[in-house]
């Protein structure tokens, strides 16, 4: 499933989930980001406090955690955006330099990619991520009881399936909060765009692994994030999930003011940055 029967719609779809055309500077922003990472992975080497772990088969199943100090502290599980067929940890890490100092532990996520990965494949290294923290955590610095699982774009839905059925229980019994940004949780209109054209879904699939289609399994706070100046159909993707979770767990939306899909990941790797204050209220961590 990866065309319309309508060109315009078709071009319409190819252009909102596109969100680089309505970016400042899309490029700029993620290589900023991999410097970032780059910055914090050697800081926490030279610290002590970092160590990369397996967690599957794939070369791509790696975790990354920066773990500020000895014992277990509440957790950041970050998934990193590319409409499952770009980006990589690399891109995850940056956040460990704002959360750790606040006495987190700060956990990047690395996973399969389209076309080599199917969707449904990708979706369940989701759970064994999570799972292997879970079964890992006393050696990990990791807190189960206090995991917060984050991600942008793309990521945010693997996020998102982590406290649904689309995972297995004991996964969406460790997940005490989300932060979603940027992301997508309805994916059949996503698989009509020229994103598809990897990702190969089919439209059962696309149905099958919509997030929108679920209900979180507990009552957990849910924070939903979109830059402003974002495509609509991002705005719409949020909008959407909060009206079918709303009932089902305590869902905030809240739109980034002047941030676009890009530089709004500069607020969770910045002090004093919004999204940053809001991983800090979901680890019920203090400090800015």
């Amino acid at each position: 499933m990866n065309s319309s029967p309508n060109p315009e719609r078709r071009a319409w779809l190819d252009a909102e989930y596109s969100p680089s055309l309505t970016a400042r500077d899309a490029s700029g922003s993620m290589s900023a980001g991999r410097e970032r990472t780059a910055l914090a992975r050697s800081s926490a080497q030279a610290s002590g406090v970092y160590h990369s772990v397996s967690y599957g088969p794939s070369e791509a199943n790696r975790l990354e955690i920066f773990a500020d100090r000895a014992g277990a502290h509440p957790t950041f599980l970050m998934f990193h955006g590319g409409w499952w067929q770009e980006g990589s940890i690399d891109d995850g890490g940056r956040y460990a330099a704002t959360l750790a100092p606040l006495g987190a532990t700060h956990v990047a996520v690395g996973y399969s990619l389209a076309p080599a990965a199917t969707l449904p494949a990708i979706v369940a290294e989701a759970s064994a991520a999570m799972t292997f923290l879970i079964e890992h955590a006393a050696t990990l610095g990791c807190d189960v009881s206090r995991v917060v699982a984050a991600g942008h774009s793309a990521g945010a839905h693997l996020a998102a399936t982590l406290v649904t059925e689309l995972a297995p229980v004991h996964v969406q019994r460790a997940i005490s909060g989300l932060l979603l940004i940027g992301g997508a949780f309805d994916l059949e209109p996503i698989a009509e765009s020229y994103v598809n054209n990897l990702v190969g879904m089919s439209a059962d699939e696309a149905k099958r692994l919509s997030p929108v289609n679920y209900v979180p399994q507990r009552n957990i706070p849910v924070l939903l994030r979109v830059g402003e100046r974002e495509p609509s159909e991002f705005h719409r993707q949020s909008e959407l999930l909060r009206e079918k979770w709303a009932s089902h767990a305590t869902v905030s939306l809240e739109i980034v003011p002047g941030r676009d899909h890009f530089d709004v990941l500069e607020e969770l790797d910045t002090p004093g940055g919004s999204l940053l204050r809001d991983a800090r209220a979901l680890l019920q961590l203090s400090g800015t």
